[in-house]
């Protein structure tokens, strides 16, 4: 099985890497979720080294930059969000 490394993180987000591929994950309370599915309805696995691979799409890996501006985009996101919460 091809190693997933962890690349940056922010909030709950985290880049990551396999094979020169890169995918953006959601992590938090204990599970790691993938970006793609229905809102409310994107099963989570135990946040673990190999979790990546079990939630991230066939086609949720892309090139660096446009993963990179995805995770931007979320960290971002999630930025405002806090701001107007609190």
């Amino acid at each position: 099985m091809p190693k997933v490394r962890t690349v940056s993180e922010h909030g709950s987000f985290r880049l990551v890497e396999r094979d020169g591929r890169y995918a953006v994950i959601e992590a938090r309370d204990g599970q790691v979720y993938g970006l793609h599915g229905e809102a409310g309805n994107r099963p989570g696995v135990p946040d673990r080294p190999d979790a990546a691979e079990a939630v991230i799409a066939p086609g949720g890996w892309s090139a660096e930059d446009e993963a990179r501006r995805r995770f931007e985009e979320l960290a971002t996101r999630g930025e405002d969000l806090a701001r107007k919460i609190w």
